[in-house]
């Protein structure tokens, strides 16, 4: 589902808002075709955990963002008349912009590189395991902090020795990851050269909340940082910069 509203307030300020819910299954969303890597890409292995059951492979896409809305508007700083020439050029022509984005969070499998099913690997298709553990609680209830977005008590990890040739039931894709919220500021003002010409000042900032927008977190059972969230989005970003359209 897709809506949309759109509207000019005033003369000066126009704004649209937009909202999507959606939703996407696959049974592999990306393919590694680079060869074997340190890291899964994205969080999805390319390879089915059962090569004999990939009906087991069916669920939500790695893109799969159930929900977003994102709000633009522009408005046109009221010009002073009465200015005189020199001074017009100058407070007269701003332009204030903004974007504002806010994303549910999008999926990820966890894996165990102990590898219990005992499946071979091959490193230039994939060059790692795709067992899963067995899931005990449901593993979106969180805690959902920067240390440990999802808890290793929500699953139960299968050894070689104590599982040998087993295959987890976790289901692919079965756990989200952090959502992202993010607004953005623009003022620009326009100095015209001739006719055909100018020169466009623009001052910028990207994530101006300074909002800490969180990767993927660790998705190997077997690593003792798992649950751990090691990156994230830049943080604020303010740029100057100047524009020659003609």
């Amino acid at each position: 589902m897709q809506a949309s509203l759109s509207r000019q307030l005033t003369r000066n300020l126009t704004f649209l808002a937009s909202y999507w819910f959606s939703k996407s299954l696959d049974y592999v969303s990306s393919l590694n075709i680079a060869g074997s890597a340190p890291t899964l890409v994205a969080g999805e292995n390319d390879l089915a955990q059962n090569p004999f059951n990939l009906r087991a492979e069916h669920g939500p896409s790695l893109f799969d963002a159930k929900n977003r809305f994102v709000l633009s508007g522009t408005y046109a700083l009221p010009r002073w008349q009465t200015a005189s020439h020199t001074l017009s050029q100058l407070v007269n022509g701003w332009q204030l912009n903004t974007i504002v984005s806010l994303s549910s969070g999008t999926p990820f499998t966890v894996y165990d590189s102990d590898n219990a099913s005992e499946q071979g690997s091959a490193p230039e298709i994939t060059g790692f395991y795709s067992s899963r553990p067995n899931v005990l609680t449901n593993p979106n209830k969180g805690p959902h902090t920067p240390n440990q977005w999802v808890s290793p008590s929500a699953f139960q990890q299968l050894t070689p020795q104590a599982n040998p040739g087993e295959f987890g039931n976790e289901g692919r894709n079965a756990v989200r990851g952090p959502g992202i919220v993010s607004v953005d500021l623009s003022l620009f003002k326009s100095f015209s050269l001739t006719e055909s010409t100018h020169i466009q000042f623009r001052a910028e900032a990207f994530n101006t909340l300074n909002h800490p927008n969180f990767m993927l977190p660790e998705n190997d059972l077997a690593s003792p940082e798992f649950g751990q969230i090691l990156q994230a989005a830049p943080p604020r970003l303010l740029q100057l910069a100047l524009k020659l359209v003609f």
